[in-house]
Formats: C-alpha cells, structure tokens, sequence
C-alpha cells in the first residue's frame, strides 16, 4: 500500500470557538466543518505552550518546551534536534515547508545560555536552521514581519526573496496550490503549511482580515471570557474572525486543488492550531 500524503494546515492564535463544529454561531468556518464531518474532530485538545515559539518547538519535537529550551519566544531551536520533518524524511517522504516558521532567531536580554544571538526575523533562514526541511522552503522565521495583512514577502530555499501582492493567506495558499501542481508523485509529501493567520499584526497592533470583515461579522457573539473583558476586542473581533474565514475559504481551494489532481482520496489533512488567543 502506497504512503498517504500528509498536509498538515496550522493557523496562529486561533481561538477554538471560532469554528462551527465546536460552536460558532456565525458562517465562518463551513470547510473545515465539511472535513470535521467527513473526518475525526478532536474534542479535547491542548496546546502544551501558549506563545507561538514554544508551542511550535513542542509540536515540530514531540518535546516539551523545557527540553527543546525554548520555552519562550525569540529562542531557536537547537541544530541537533529532530524534527518531524527528519523522521518523514527516514521513512521516504518527500519534505517541505510553507509560511511563518519563528524557531530559527535567538535574541533578548537575558543571560540565558541559550546559543549564540542571530536574527532572522525580516532575513531568509539558511538551511542548517530549517528544522529538517531540505526538501522545498518557502517561508520567513516571522512572517508578521516580512508582511502585512496584505503584501509581503516570503524567502525561497535558495534565500531568495518572493514577493506576494494580496490578501496575505490567499498569497501563501497559492503558493501552496503552486507546490501540488508540480508533485511528481514519485514519493508521498509530507507539507507543513504555517498560516500567520488570525494573529494581530504586531507593528500596527490590530488584526488585520479581509475588506469587508468588519461588516461581514458585525453580528459576532461575544466569547464568554471577553464579555467583560475591557480593551478593543470589540472593535477588533470581527477582523479576527474574518481572518479565520479567510483561512477556511484557503483551505476549501487546498481540498479542490487534491480533488483535481486525485488526491484526496491518499492524503491525510490536520488543521490546528498553536494556541488561541
């Protein structure tokens, strides 16, 4: 029997009820609640860290963040540890990774041992600090800070930069769309597709979802922990909701794009996340 093809789709900060299937009350999510039918729903899920370095060096790992060592943001992951990425390539697969990786700088004030400073945050990773993924690379360590809600730019596997023009998750998802088409299918892929998506854009500290979201989900149902809450969730809300939208909109074109090709029936799909917000 021939090796599944693995995708696995990860968004940033996206909070649990804003999909259907587990409670959200608004039209948002109608993909993913297609695949949480057809498919297995996770009833009971836990992010082991709750900032997105650590979390991703947990999931990439199979280790908590106070093996991996980094248990906040702004700390690489060692160049010894092996990565999911390491063990799919030992069995056959072909490797690759799209978007926002965040576990290649190390910085800060503190006097941690934690390795020697570098910053690859607005440069390209160099491939020794990829976590395994030799196979294709398209990606910036942080993605919010190479783009925006819109427009952008990400680095190729030969640090080149690539420029995108549009809504931020349609760009990298046909990039995405771009990488199936040229498969050979000679071995099964495993793609680690990394969405910056719903997390607020840290320069203008706000989300940032498509035209028309605030109209869009103006009708939102306040989460129960913010009902109280203060600040400008409010305000922001239906931006954030319009970016996981626009995620589920993204994820309907990957499942049409493996329908296309014949696909769908030997490839696994994971949507998750890193943590809610």
């Amino acid at each position: 029997m021939r090796k599944p093809n693995i995708i696995f789709i990860f968004s940033d900060q996206q909070r649990w009820d804003t999909v259907g299937c587990y409670g959200q009350k608004l039209n948002v999510t109608p993909n993913l609640d297609m695949l949480a039918k057809k498919g297995v729903r996770f009833e009971n899920a836990f992010t082991c860290q709750p900032v997105c370095g650590p979390a991703r060096s947990c999931l990439q790992t199979g280790k908590y963040a106070a093996e991996t060592r980094c248990y906040r943001n702004n700390i690489a992951l060692s160049l010894d540890e092996k990565t999911i990425a390491h063990w799919f390539s030992e069995n056959g697969y072909e490797v690759g990774y799209i978007g926002k990786w965040h576990l290649a700088s190390t910085g800060g004030d503190s006097n941690e041992d934690i390795g020697e400073p570098c910053n690859y945050r607005t440069a390209p990773v160099p491939p020794e600090r990829r976590g395994g993924y030799k196979d294709y690379w398209l990606a910036s360590d942080t993605l919010e800070y190479t783009s925006h809600g819109y427009d952008g730019h990400m680095f190729d596997a030969n640090m080149n930069k690539v420029e995108f023009k549009g809504f931020r998750a349609d760009c990298v998802t046909d990039f995405v769309l771009e990488y199936l088409k040229t498969r050979t299918q000679e071995r099964p892929f495993f793609l680690f597709l990394s969405y910056i998506e719903p997390h607020h854009q840290n320069d203008r500290n706000c989300y940032e979802g498509p035209n028309g979201s605030k109209e869009r989900f103006k009708d939102f149902k306040a989460p129960g922990d913010l009902i109280n809450a203060g600040g400008d969730w409010r305000e922001n809300y239906p931006d954030y909701l319009g970016c996981c939208a626009s995620l589920d909109y993204n994820v309907g074109r990957i499942t049409e794009q493996l329908e296309k090709m014949g696909l769908c029936e030997n490839t696994v799909v994971f949507y998750t996340s890193d943590h809610g917000s």
